[in-house]
């Protein structure tokens, strides 16, 4: 037998939402609604979904592994350099890239918890320690992450909208940070959901990566442009920076359709703005609703809502599937009281409110 590398002995496997599919399999449904991943309800970008069928006929044929298009674009769509710029498959192969770049065996990682389980992910599989900052459904002060840091740590992970708890750290409270991290550490600040924010005092912090060029910012395609489905994500750092990560890039990892369709994306206003009007209405919804129900709703900059049932959270989660409704239970987060919820059209919304009405009449 080979044996794998030790490092894999401390990694758990990653625990996704459930599928449509798999749902509608177990329990003979045949509608099933998803309001687990933080998906667009809306679908896709219509640009976007024009410019993928555009080259179905060039599907034999590899991408440019440069994307020179679509560097373009996004340094266009930021006022950034293209030399500050790299994309890879999903955000998840720009955390993998970061951890082959810049994580050695030895080193240790800081992060808020709790959070998206990745950034542990790559750590500990490339031989390093992750310390997690934080407990429970609180915000974790970023001073505490400051304790945190020490002469091994090479990356700081923070996600700001926070997945799971949709918490955010302004702009006072980054440069603040960022100003006395040590400048050989590397500050991820994941804003996949950095669209959704409508916090007067939300950073984009984009006009400040030549200012601390250990700045990491993440964003993708996944979420406000709905292309979850194309896996492609980016993300904006010193060209210092940007430089290694291209040069452990896989050739061909971002596919010809994904470019193409995230170009398009970028232009598509009506979209963006289309599913930010039906993102707040999620909100103003679901809200009073769950609260009404003697639930604690946390505040949110995402395009989703963290919700402490209680002890019973998980019998929550059972019955909406077995009636047709995925949402995500979050013990695999360590929150095993709360579930998230993506805000999903009116009717979907409307739906999961009367489910849960029901499943809390049925327990009294």
């Amino acid at each position: 037998m080979i044996d794998p590398r030790p490092e894999l002995l401390k990694l758990s496997d990653y625990v996704p939402g459930k599928s449509m599919e798999e749902i509608r399999a177990k329990y003979g449904l045949t509608d099933v609604v998803k309001l687990a991943s933080n998906e667009n309800p809306l679908g896709a970008s219509p640009k976007a979904v024009e410019a993928f069928h555009a080259v179905a006929d060039q599907l034999h044929l590899y991408p440019r592994g440069d994307a020179p298009k679509l560097i373009n674009a996004i340094a266009d769509f930021y006022g950034v350099k293209t030399e500050q710029i790299v994309i890879g498959n999903g955000s998840d192969e720009i955390i993998d890239m970061v951890g082959k770049a810049f994580i050695r065996q030895g080193d240790n990682c800081v992060g808020i918890t709790p959070t998206f389980s990745v950034y542990k992910f790559t750590t500990l599989s490339n031989g390093a320690d992750f310390i997690g900052v934080g407990v429970g459904d609180q915000k974790t002060p970023l001073s505490e992450l400051l304790k945190a840091i020490n002469d091994k740590t090479r990356v700081v992970f923070i996600c700001s909208p926070n997945n799971p708890t949709g918490v955010y750290y302004n702009k006072e409270e980054l440069l603040e940070f960022l100003d006395k991290v040590p400048s050989n550490v590397l500050v991820f600040l994941d804003q996949a959901y950095s669209e959704f924010a409508t916090a007067s005092d939300y950073p984009v912090l984009i006009d400040m990566l030549d200012k601390y060029k250990n700045l990491f910012i993440n964003r993708t395609f996944s979420k406000i442009y709905g292309l979850a489905g194309l896996r492609i994500g980016y993300a904006m750092s010193s060209a210092e920076v940007i430089k290694a990560m291209w040069k452990i890039k896989p050739p061909f990892d971002v596919n010809q359709a994904a470019q193409v369709a995230a170009i398009a994306a970028l232009s598509d206003k009506d979209h963006v703005k289309r599913t930010l009007e039906l993102n707040a209405e999620g909100i103003k919804y679901l809200t009073p609703e769950f609260e009404s129900l003697g639930f604690k709703v946390l505040p949110t900059q995402g395009n989703f809502i963290c919700v402490r049932i209680g002890a019973k959270a998980k019998d929550l989660v059972l019955f909406l599937e077995k009636n047709g409704m995925i949402v995500r239970g979050l013990t695999s987060f360590g929150l095993p009281e709360h579930i998230r919820v993506t805000l999903g059209k009116r009717e979907e919304n409307e739906l999961l409110v009367s489910l849960v009405k029901k499943w809390v009449a049925q327990a009294k």
